[in-house]
């Protein structure tokens, strides 16, 4: 499990401190993954402030959103200095796209474009892996990945948004092709549509969400093939202890809880919408 920061490093109360304190208690929990972004206003600072004695015990990743390459060169400083470290092990290409704000895959692999940029810092020791994230247009990601030089897919996995945006069949296919790892985001919705903190799903009854735990939206990320972790983006501490004990437990979906999840994200979809951005094609029937 991946902790995401975007829960206590995005609202417009938070401080670095508050990102400090999640970084901290997921490490207690022995979660050693943290994924930050300078998207995500304090992550950086915070998780650097946790880090600072720590940084050894972690696998951490940021991410490049830039169109130029002297706004990566940027970023990357930037990242670097909050995050007080010399180096992060992924690098990720931050939400390749569709939508105005999104990098544009044409441009960021031209000859002086940002991902070259990117594979040229691997090589100065400012990384170890690199990464590309999608969110809305996963064949403006597929691009990318077909260079055959991305070592990690970020990418939103939801038995809800599969009816919308279908990343499991658009990329995870492409990733595994080039031996590519995939991390599933959004796996609650994200911060865009989320479960509430204390919701879950309810199988029983009709599309409503209630009661206390997120288990089977884990469950469902962590059992389509080719998803070999899950990054969740945690409120409290408490949410994440028990995030960290549905991961270590988790099993695979029985037919039936499989069959009714796909039943309730069709249900759904059409509530949740393209807060993502637009769709690139017909949603799945």
């Amino acid at each position: 499990m991946t902790l995401g920061t975007v829960p206590s490093g995005m609202p417009a109360d938070a401080t670095p401190n508050d990102v400090a304190r999640m970084v901290a208690a997921a490490l207690d929990a022995g979660v050693r993954s943290i994924d930050v972004a300078p998207a995500y206003i304090n992550a950086e600072e915070g998780a650097g402030r946790a880090l600072a004695r720590r940084r050894k015990e972690v696998f951490l990743s940021t991410k490049v959103w830039a169109d130029t390459v002297a706004a990566a060169e940027e970023s990357l400083s930037n990242s670097l200095r909050l995050l007080k470290t010399d180096y992060v092990d992924v690098l990720y290409l931050h939400s390749v796209g569709s939508r105005p704000q999104d990098r544009d895959p044409d441009l960021a692999l031209c000859q002086d474009g940002v991902f070259p940029w990117i594979l040229r810092q691997k090589k100065l020791g400012k990384y170890r892996f690199v990464g590309v994230s999608s969110h809305n247009a996963p064949s403006m990601c597929r691009q990318v990945l077909e260079t055959g030089d991305v070592d990690v897919l970020l990418t939103v996995i939801n038995f809800v948004d599969r009816f919308t945006y279908n990343h499991e069949a658009e990329l995870i296919p492409v990733a595994r092709k080039h031996g590519t790892g995939v991390i599933a985001m959004k796996v609650f919705g994200g911060a865009r549509r989320v479960l509430p903190p204390g919701e879950k799903i309810n199988l029983a009854g009709p599309a409503e969400m209630h009661g206390h735990d997120f288990s089977l939206a884990i469950r469902y990320a962590l059992s389509v093939p080719g998803v070999t972790a899950v990054n969740l983006g945690c409120h409290t501490p408490e949410e994440l202890r028990q995030n960290v004990a549905t991961v270590t437990a988790c099993q695979a979906l029985t037919g039936e809880e499989r069959q009714r999840l796909e039943r309730l994200g069709r249900q759904l979809a059409p509530t949740w919408r393209e807060r993502f951005g637009p769709a690139e094609r017909p949603k799945i029937t």
